[in-house]
């Protein structure tokens, strides 16, 4: 699929046991490493998380359990290889069932408090980055007077604009030669410091 071609829709996730069960740091690196390497062992998971093999194994299974990863072809225990079970999911912190938004706010909390360490991490060593690669990096803020419905078309539109490369991220032949992971976050909150009546 390239670029492009539009790409299937993230798997909404409303089941909170689903949701919780994402919403633990070692299987977020997880994750996260399977998305940057394609595939991996519990051994090489554990190499790259920390631990060791059997909590790698086991925390692999719990995703794989609720639908996050699944065996990739090839090898056999700890040495056969996990990938993801599809790129991407959406969840909602304002769901209707008190259970999900609950179980959804926990998992975002986590999400935001890597997001911000990595930025952080990244902040402190920019210089040992290639020179293209900091130019491709920033960030950005700005202030905008919109309607809600129109922050949400902002919203979908930058979402529809990175959703074209989310093939790359499951199919690792996808990816260019040279290309680097960028995590881009998009975070709209309002700007007002008390919400207006």
């Amino acid at each position: 699929m390239s670029p492009t071609e539009p790409t299937p829709p993230l798997r909404s996730v409303r089941d909170p046991r689903t949701l919780r069960a994402l919403a633990h740091p070692v299987r977020i690196a997880l994750l996260e490493a399977l998305a940057v390497r394609g595939t991996l062992t519990a051994t090489e998971a554990a190499e790259i998380v920390g631990g060791n093999a059997s909590n790698a194994s086991y925390h692999l299974r719990t995703l794989a359990a609720h639908g996050y990863v699944t065996h990739a072809d090839g090898g056999a225990g700890r040495e056969r290889p996990w990938r993801l079970d599809g790129a991407g999911m959406s969840f909602d912190e304002n769901d209707a069932d008190p259970s999900v938004a609950q179980a959804a706010t926990a998992l975002s909390d986590v999400l935001s408090e890597r997001w911000a360490e990595r930025r952080r991490r990244y902040q402190q060593t920019r210089d040992q980055y290639p020179e293209p690669v900091r130019r491709a990096a920033g960030q950005g803020q700005a202030v905008l007077f919109v309607t809600p419905e129109e922050m949400e078309q902002v919203k979908d539109e930058v979402f529809a604009l990175l959703m074209r490369f989310q093939n790359r991220v499951e199919d690792p032949s996808a990816r260019p030669e040279g290309s680097v992971p960028f995590e881009v976050v998009v975070s709209n909150v309002p700007f007002a410091v008390e919400p207006e009546a």
